[in-house]
């Protein structure tokens, strides 16, 4: 049976699409159901693909604090450009994620 799951980084983008902000450990959370089997679906590789999604201007950080470790935590949010590709180059995967 072919895989039927649209690729993990268009899954990334497409989770942003609520309007809601979202860290890194947000996205993982909330794809983990479906891309759980993954090896890409860690923190530090979510955190590369948030911040190649910055750099290319689909989101925006929205805000920043610390988390119970101590450690940085960056919310992004989609912008209206970034909802613009998204509903362009991804919206023909209708699959849930």
């Amino acid at each position: 049976m072919a895989n039927e799951l649209m690729p993990l980084y268009y899954a990334i983008m497409k989770h942003f699409m609520d309007g809601n902000e979202h860290s890194a450990q947000d996205v993982i959370d909330a794809l983990e159901p479906n891309y759980g089997g993954y090896k890409l679906l860690t923190n530090k590789d979510v955190e590369e693909a948030l911040d190649t999604a910055k750099e290319n201007g689909l989101i925006d950080e929205s805000s920043c604090d610390l988390d119970n470790s101590g450690n940085l935590l960056i919310r992004y949010q989609i912008n209206d450009f970034g909802r613009d590709m998204i509903d362009r180059y991804i919206g023909k995967y209708n699959n849930p994620v």
